[in-house]
């Protein structure tokens, strides 16, 4: 199982060098299935392109995406990587359960392909969600979402976008839960490789 986990997707380039020669490694043609939430906006339309483009720059060719505004997902072929972009957490997470995408994903990732998370995309493997709506700009629960569970792919939990201002903030949560939170900041990935975890600088 390999899922490598990021804030910022791929975009620094350390972030995005180690994926190449480490996790993705030989596979130069990857397929590439993209996740995204509603492509409605000019932003949302850069930020899609600016993916793909930092996917094309590691090698991947051939990509299919999937707008999580659709009802259903019916899995047509296999791919080498998952990725699944950022946004609202409670919203991913109910939306991938929904459309039955998460089934996809768990036996993709158990099959051998590669899951790369971008912030929201990236918590949303954990047991539970719960830390998404911490802080100040933590996501805001607008679906009144109550099952936080997660895809449970793996027990570690990434705190996406860290600074030094959230380290009290997440010592409470982890006192307070149990939870052990591995803190990621813009620049930096966590790799987990078959239960062995690594951080990227």
């Amino acid at each position: 199982m390999k899922l490598y986990l990021t804030s910022n997707g791929l975009e620094s380039d350390n972030v995005a060098e180690y994926f190449k020669n480490n996790v993705l490694q030989k596979n130069i043609e990857a397929t590439s299935f993209l996740i995204v939430s509603v492509q409605d906006t000019e932003s949302d339309a850069f930020y899609l392109q600016k993916t793909m483009d930092e996917l094309r720059g590691v090698g991947a060719v051939d990509m299919d995406i999937f707008e999580l505004k659709e009802e259903r997902f019916d899995a047509v072929k296999d791919y080498d990587v998952i990725y699944v972009c950022g946004g609202n957490t409670f919203v991913y997470l109910d939306r991938i359960k929904k459309t039955g995408l998460d089934r996809f994903i768990i036996e993709s990732v158990n099959k051998g392909s590669i899951y790369v998370g971008v912030s929201a995309g990236s918590i949303v493997v954990s047991s539970s969600i719960e830390l998404a709506g911490l802080g100040d700009g933590g996501d805001i629960n607008e679906i009144g979402l109550e099952d936080l569970s997660g895809l449970g792919l793996h027990n570690v939990m990434v705190f996406p976008h860290y600074s030094v201002q959230d380290e009290e903030m997440i010592k409470e949560f982890e006192k307070r839960t149990g939870y052990q939170l591995n803190r990621l900041s813009d620049n930096q990935a966590l790799f987990v490789n078959d239960g062995i975890v690594s951080i990227v600088n």
